[in-house]
This record gives C-alpha cells, structure tokens and sequence, in this order.
C-alpha cells in the first residue's frame, strides 16, 4: 500500500468510505444536477421558483441538510432560494438583529472578498452564541453540522451568496466544493438575467412614457393651445365682428376640439385597447389595424376563427405583441401589406404577423427591446416568440397558453 489515497481491499475509499461505484453514480448525479439547474435558469420566468429549483438540486446531488441563496436587493441581504429550512418570512430581520449583536456572518465575508469560505462544525458554535439567538430556532431546526458560503460572482461583482449546510459527519471535500461553485454559477447566471430583464422592462416603459409625452405635446397640446388663441379672438371681436366672422372663428374652433379629440382617443386607446373594444381582442385589433393602415399606407387584414373567452390579461399581452409586429412593419418592413392571424386551437392562443417587406438583414438583436417585449408576454403564458423571414417577407408568430378555466 502506497502512500497515495486509494480504495481499500473490498474497494471502499478511505476517504469518504463509498465504493468506486457509489463515487461515480455521485458524480453523475452531481452533473445531472447542474445540467437541471442549467435549464431552470434558461426557462423559468420568476427568479425565486429559479433559485428553489438550484437549491433542492444541491440538497439533493448532496450529503447537504440545507441550503440558502441570497441576493442583494436595495443593498440588503434577502432569502431568495432555500431548501431544508422551514419558511421563515422574517428571516431578514432577525438577521439583521444578529448582525446589530455582532455576530459574526460568514456569508457576507464571502460576498465581500468574493471567495468560498468553508468553516468546520459551525453549527455548534452558532447556537452557543447569544449574539445568533434571534436565529437559534430556525439554525437549530436542520441536522447540520459544517459550512460554506460561496459568493454569487457575475463578471467579477458578487450578486449574492449560496449558503450550503452539511449533514453532521460530512466534511466538505474537494469534489463537493466544485460541485457548489458550479451550482453558485448557475444562481449568479439566474440572478443577473433577472436583473437585466428587469432593467429593460423598466427601459421599455420608460421610452413608452416619453413616446406618449411627445405624441401629446406634439398634438393635444399644440391644438388646445391653438382652440385658446382663437377663444381670445373670439372675445376680442365680441361686439365689432360680424356674424360671419364670429362663425369662422367659431367653425375653427369646432375643428380643433375635434381633432383633439380624435387624438386623446387614439392616445387612450393605446393606454386600454380592450377596454374601449368591449373587451374583445378581435374588434381591438381590427381597430389597432385600421388606424396603422390609415396612417401608414400599409394593407392590414385580419383573419382567423372565433376565439373562446380568454382572460383580459391574455388579450392585453396578444394586443401588444400584434401592436409592436405591426410597428416593426411600419419602420422597417417597406411592405405594403401585411396579415394578422389570431387562432386558438389545443389549448394555446396564436398570433402571427407576416409581411411582404423586404424580410430581416440578418440575425435580429436578442436584447432589441421590442423583441424582448414580445418574448416576456410569450414567456408570461408559459408561450414562445419566432421571428424570421419567410418567402417575400418576414413572419412574427407567438404562441401563448390559454388556462383552462379561462383565468389566469
């Protein structure tokens, strides 16, 4: 026998007393794990359902009796991923009366120095200390024993931390502790698409507000102020004017109120297109068509069956996805018609815009706001958003699931 670590004479490993064949069947499952992990982060749309998934997944690939991830939120530490630990909505706080204690938080050592740290049988220190007793009860719950904090790390900024609790007798080791950094990848992957999406959703209203403040001044404002010029002249004439020239003050009066109008119903119905449709998508966008067409040049037709009853919420997304295909058509497409499918059929809900403009240069920009926009409504509906081009033209096609109780 050598002094190289190896398996004894029945093939257990010294080490962590598992044969070569429960070590692979680890292993595999540790891969497993991360490949699961992996695809929650690409597919699921809240970031906490996200982070529980990874933290089930660790517990479970794992000789670990809990897991925690947090993440910095308005420059707090807050619980955003946890399995093995009961639920404990004021966590945050006690742990901010810990911390005014003094005690001492490893984690946020990690999250600061942006390095793992592993600490040796530190459950029994934690319940030893009074500083941690407004946490003793939910520390004390699980069966651990050891600790280690992994730094949630994207492009070098830490963005939380991954807190793994090991059984008692289950030392970390070295393979363990890969396994963990792997695992703490996958939640800073998940933390920071959240935090982009967030941010260009917050880009995205931010540019619809100012587009309704310019569609405003440049025409409610500019016509009321001009109804008010011709009010004052009225007034001045009142007693010198003739009836005629009363009349043709009074004539551009009217027009100007109604123009105004015209537009503070376009505008409204941009705000709450299915409120003004009667709550129906068809007759919503067959409006939303009718004004592009006038505006634009552009032939718009409808077509499709009847649609079952869906929920207002479901309609809102289908319109703004059919409202921003439309919009690309305008800008970019130079097309001279286009044809708007609505469809339900196998418990989804279709929309599909096709032109016959001059199709996509190349691959369009996955981060474009407009193409994020529609792919968040899709992903809303547990949906999927394709664009590309088709045979004289381009097609926009979504396809979003409709609840089959007709609420959301």
């Amino acid at each position: 026998m050598t002094g190289v670590m190896t398996t004894d004479a029945v093939g257990a490993c010294p080490g962590c007393g598992r044969s070569p064949g429960e070590d692979g069947r680890h292993h595999q499952r540790r891969l497993a794990a991360i490949a699961r992990a992996a695809s929650s982060v690409a597919d699921a749309a809240s970031l906490s359902v996200t982070l529980d998934v990874v933290a089930r997944e660790v517990m479970q690939a794992t000789h670990i009796a809990a897991v925690q991830i947090l993440r910095v939120e308005q420059g707090s530490m807050r619980v955003a991923g946890k399995a093995g630990f009961t639920d404990a909505d004021d966590f945050a706080e006690r742990l901010e009366e810990c911390r005014q204690l003094g005690a001492r938080l490893v984690f946020v050592e990690a999250f600061e120095r942006t390095e793992r740290i592993v600490v040796l049988h530190r459950k029994a220190a934690v319940l030893a200390d009074p500083r941690w007793a407004p946490l003793h009860v939910i520390m004390g719950a699980p069966e651990w024993d050891s600790f280690v904090a992994v730094p949630l790390v994207v492009r070098g900024r830490a963005v939380g931390v991954l807190n793994a609790y090991y059984s008692p007798g289950e030392d970390p080791g070295d393979e363990t502790l890969e396994f963990l950094d792997a695992m703490a990848d996958q939640a800073a992957t998940a933390v920071d698409s959240a935090d982009l999406l967030a941010r260009s959703r917050l880009e995205a209203q931010l540019e619809e507000r100012a587009r309704l403040a310019r569609e405003l001044h440049d025409s409610v404002v500019q016509q009321v102020f001009s109804m008010r010029m011709h009010a004052k002249a009225l007034r001045a004439q009142v007693g010198a004017a003739t009836p005629e020239q009363v009349r043709g003050v009074a004539d551009e009066l009217l027009g100007l109120a109604q123009n105004a109008l015209a537009d503070l119903r376009g505008l409204v119905l941009q705000l709450h297109p299915l409120e003004l449709a009667g709550r129906d998508l068809v007759a919503a966008v067959r409006t939303l068509a009718e004004s592009v067409q006038a505006a634009s040049g552009v032939r718009i037709e409808i077509s499709g069956g009847e649609l079952p009853p869906l929920p207002t919420e479901l309609q809102d997304d289908a319109y703004r996805v059919v409202q921003e295909a439309l919009n690309n058509v305008v800008k970019h497409a130079q097309a001279t018609s286009a044809v708007v499918t609505l469809r339900a059929g196998g418990g989804r809900l279709m929309v599909e815009v096709r032109d016959d403009g001059v199709g996509l240069a190349g691959e369009p920009r996955p981060q474009a706001l407009g193409l994020v926009s529609m792919r968040e409504r899709a992903q809303r509906w547990s949906g999927t958003m394709e664009i590309g081009n088709t045979t004289g033209g381009c097609r926009v096609s979504v396809r979003m699931t409709m609840p089959a109780d007709g609420r959301r």
